[in-house]
């Protein structure tokens, strides 16, 4: 029985990974490319990835847009950095964080690009001083100036996180290589026209992952099938998966209660105490509807530390939180995260389209869809709280069992 347990959670595993491979053709990346493989594909597709500088003799200048500080865009911006550096466009060495850094010192991008204003990449690239923004803390009107006069000059390629940042910049038409990763759906945003058939422009890229809430909740419905899920979208829609939330509720057959809220000032710690009283009445009513299933999509709850007390109504009634994104809310007190973030090659694959754009390359033909390998996070002690079955073969193949006796125990022997 246990081994035939193990072997249907493998096969949903597998199911995972490729389920949404289908309709890629052509368009879809490998999942866990080595270095030796990315660089070999790229001279089969005809491209060459040898690091030259401009026809000038100068380092390419980058720049990078995201929305605000956003934890898991700083690691995914640190793999695309080691991807460029395993292509040997960044100096071995040269980069002046690294992962453990990001992740025990919540560096944001912000910081780490400062860094990078400092260090000494190489004789290939280098990143702009006019070439950061928050579009959160920024007015766009500036930005906007800004991007429009240096564009060309002193910026030769911008990279954008997001769905919000990828959607500006689009907008803005620039003369120079616009790259995206990490929107949710960068096809039904407007940031590309498709994920398989063209981009739409020979200056736009972006990675698509593809159906991500589709396949975290047929995972989450065959571990404990649920009859009634909760999410509350804030603000966005496609960046918080709306479409394929409710298109997964007609595929596996659960009832859906969905409740949104608009866009709210979440700037000074007033506002901010404002939204969350908001957001903590929002989850006291959908709980009130009968749920016994919830799903967290992004952009909701921002705050980690805020985290805990907004999901103790959850965790009164024994409902189960599953999460959408950012293994950190598992430690915070989410029950679990089916991940789609295999963020070491997803950066190779980011900075391979990169290379490509700094050698001239039609965006508009460059492959988009890069469907990650998954990885399994949940919280034991949670899941012991509200008496969630976690069988043996299940918890043999999670990637990180989070327990708070566990932290305690590794912090006291450090």
């Amino acid at each position: 029985m246990r081994r035939r347990g193990t072997a249907l959670l493998l096969c949903m595993l597998m199911m995972f990974l490729i389920c949404a491979c289908g309709a890629g053709g052509s368009g879809t990346g490998e999942t866990g490319d080595t270095e030796q493989q990315t660089a070999a594909a790229a001279q089969e597709d005809g491209f060459d990835l040898t690091p030259h500088t401009k026809p000038d003799g100068s380092k390419y200048q980058l720049a990078f847009m995201d929305y605000d500080e956003y934890l898991p865009s700083s690691r995914l911006f640190f793999y695309i950095l080691k991807g460029l550096e395993e292509m040997g466009w960044i100096r071995r060495g040269s980069i002046p964080f690294t992962a453990a850094e990001i992740e025990e010192n919540s560096i944001w991008v912000d910081q780490m690009y400062e860094k990078l204003l400092e260090a000494d990449l190489g004789e290939y690239v280098e990143f702009s001083r006019n070439g950061f923004f928050y579009q959160a803390y920024t007015d766009e009107e500036e930005i906007k100036k800004i991007l429009t006069e240096h564009a060309g000059r002193d910026i030769d390629l911008i990279l954008a996180s997001g769905t919000d940042a990828g959607v500006f910049v689009k907008s803005l038409n620039l003369s120079i290589p616009l790259l995206d990763f990490s929107a949710t759906d960068p096809v039904s945003s407007g940031i590309i026209d498709s994920a398989t058939e063209g981009t739409g422009s020979p200056l736009i890229w972006a990675q698509v992952e593809p159906s991500l809430p589709l396949r975290q909740l047929r995972y989450y419905y065959s571990l404990k099938p649920f009859q009634k899920l909760g999410t509350i979208i804030y603000k966005d829609e496609i960046i918080s998966g709306g479409p394929d939330i409710e298109a997964s509720s007609r595929e596996i057959g659960f009832e859906l209660v969905k409740y949104f809220i608009p866009a709210q000032q979440r700037e000074t710690e007033e506002e901010l105490d404002a939204y969350y009283d908001l957001v903590l009445s929002k989850i006291r009513e959908i709980i009130a509807e009968g749920i016994d299933a919830f799903f967290l999509p992004v952009d909701l709850i921002n705050d980690i530390d805020r985290l805990p007390q907004l999901l103790e109504p959850f965790y009164e009634k024994n409902i189960p939180v599953y999460l959408m994104d950012d293994v950190a809310a598992v430690h915070a007190g989410v029950l679990m995260l089916i991940s789609a973030s295999d963020e070491e090659n997803v950066g190779r694959f980011v900075a391979n389209a990169v290379v490509k754009a700094l050698n001239g390359a039609d965006l508009n033909c460059l492959p988009c869809v890069y469907t990650s390998a998954p990885s399994i996070s949940v919280n034991y002690d949670v899941a012991q709280r509200i008496g969630y079955p976690l069988s043996f073969e299940f918890l043999a193949i999670c990637d990180e069992i989070y327990t708070e006796n566990a932290a305690e125990k590794g912090a006291e022997e450090e």
